[in-house]
C-alpha cells in the first residue's frame, strides 16, 4: 500500500510513457512500492534485472522525497546501460577489492552519469522535444 505521493495506477502511467520512450517494450517490467531500510543513505529507487527472461522490477520508495517520475526514468536508464555497466565493473574488480578505491569511484561515476541523463530526458520531455 502507498502510503506517500503517487498511487501505483499512476506509477504504472509513467512507467508505461518511458518504457515506450526508451524503446522497452520487448521488457517486462514491474513496480513494487516497498520500505528502504538502508541506514547509510536516503534510498528513493532500486532495480532488479533478470537479462535472461527480460524481466524487471523497479523499486520505488513508498515515502518519496523526490520527483517519482525521475526516479523511475533513472532506474530505466540503469536497465538501458546494465549489460555495458556488469562488464565494466568486471573489469574493475579484477583490480580492487569490492567498494573499495576504483570500484567506489566507479558506482559514484555511474550514478553521476545516470542522474545527469535523466534530468536531460526530463528535460526533453517537458520541452516536448522528439529525436
Amino acid at each position: 500500500m502507498k502510503k506517500d505521493g503517487l498511487q501505483l495506477d499512476e506509477l504504472q502511467k509513467i512507467l508505461e510513457k518511458w518504457k515506450k520512450f526508451f524503446q522497452l517494450d520487448d521488457w517486462i517490467i514491474s513496480l513494487k512500492v516497498t520500505e528502504f531500510k538502508r541506514k547509510d543513505f536516503k534510498q528513493s529507487g532500486d532495480i532488479k534485472i533478470d537479462l535472461k527472461n527480460k524481466k524487471v522490477k523497479i523499486l520505488i520508495t513508498n515515502k518519496p522525497f523526490r520527483n517519482e517520475e525521475s526516479t523511475i526514468v533513472h532506474e530505466l536508464i540503469h536497465l538501458l546501460l546494465w549489460k555495458y555497466d556488469m562488464f565494466s565493473e568486471k573489469i574493475i574488480l579484477k583490480n580492487c577489492a569490492k567498494y573499495k578505491g576504483d570500484h567506489k569511484q566507479y558506482l559514484v561515476e555511474l550514478e553521476d552519469t545516470v542522474a545527469k541523463l535523466t534530468v536531460i530526458f526530463l528535460n526533453m520531455d517537458k520541452k516536448r522535444v522528439n529525436i
